[in-house]
């Protein structure tokens, strides 16, 4: 392994998907690589930079899933295959996104990034049931409502937002969501390093 090699792989490995299991943390650290098709051609500073931008927002989304009870090996698969599409290391990712397209989808519960602006993550959100109870103790999460209507239970109080509604949760609130009717789809803004802690209720 070169110096350049080892400087980014000591890099991903500082940002711990899964403790304890230094075996899955590899296969996390490889997946990435192969999502982001980082070819021997690449230039290193390219390769080092891009991590820094997008591994702990890939990282994320992956700790998203299995906290929604996703088997760990199938949430990995799900990500790279089907979820997480993680733009090139060239600067030729500007692109229209069209969320009703990515909103078209039979899943309980999905949740996608769609756009990174600076060090902030766009995600769409499509529930037909409630999520867990939680909180995130290093961001805001703001809530913009696209389809139906969003339920925000908090522990003193409970919001419901329609379509064009935005709502900002603050920092270490606990909170979760859950669909009034069938289903509802919803962007969120929140930090990319952005972390969840489930709290049982």
């Amino acid at each position: 392994m070169t110096a350049d090699e080892q400087k980014l792989h000591d890099y991903l490995d500082t940002v711990n998907v899964h403790q304890g299991d230094p075996a899955m943390q590899d296969m996390v650290i490889n997946s990435f690589y192969n999502q982001c098709e980082m070819d021997n051609d690449d230039e290193w500073e390219e390769k080092i930079a891009f991590a820094r931008q997008h591994f702990d927002i890939f990282c994320g989304y992956i700790k998203e899933v299995w906290l929604a009870g996703e088997d760990e090996g199938d949430a990995l698969n799900s990500t790279v295959e089907n979820d997480f599409d993680i733009p090139g290391i060239s600067t030729e990712n500007l692109k229209v996104i069209d969320l009703f397209s990515e909103a078209a989808t039979t899943q309980a519960y999905k949740n996608l990034p769609v756009a990174l602006t600076n060090d902030h993550v766009v995600r769409l959100a499509v529930m037909t049931e409630p999520y867990f109870w939680h909180l995130h103790p290093d961001s805001d999460e703001c809530f913009l409502v696209l389809e139906g209507t969003l339920i925000i239970e908090m522990e003193n109080d409970t919001v419901e937002l329609t379509p064009n509604q935005l709502f900002n949760i603050p920092r270490n609130v606990i909170h979760r969501t859950l669909p009034k009717g069938e289903r509802v789809v919803n962007l969120t803004f929140e930090s990319g390093y952005t972390t969840t802690v489930k709290i049982d209720r």
